[in-house]
C-alpha cells in the first residue's frame, strides 16, 4: 500500500475553508486553543503571523488571561496589558 499525498488544489481547498472559518468566527464556536492552533496552521501555510487571523479580543484574552505558549517572532505581538 503507498502513501498519498494531497494534490495541492486539495491543500489549497483545506486553507480556503480555514480561511473562511476564522473569517465567520463566533464566540462560542471554540475555545481559543482551539481558535490559535487554527490560526498558527494558516498563518504557517500564508507566511504571516498568527495574530493576523485572531481577533483583537482574543488576542487581548491570551495576553490577559491564557497562559498559551505565545512567541511575538512567529506569532506577533500580543496587546500591552495596562498596568495599574
Amino acid at each position: 500500500m503507498s502513501a498519498t499525498h494531497p494534490s495541492e488544489a486539495q491543500l489549497e481547498a483545506v486553507l480556503q475553508a480555514a480561511l473562511y472559518l476564522l473569517g465567520a468566527r463566533q464566540d462560542q464556536m471554540l475555545t481559543i486553543k482551539e481558535w490559535t492552533d487554527l490560526a498558527r496552521a494558516v498563518a504557517a501555510c500564508q507566511e504571516r503571523k498568527t495574530a493576523d487571523y485572531l481577533t483583537d479580543r482574543d488576542l487581548e484574552d491570551i495576553a490577559e488571561r491564557y497562559a498559551l505558549d505565545w512567541d511575538e517572532a512567529t506569532d506577533g505581538p500580543l496587546p500591552a496589558l495596562d498596568e495599574e
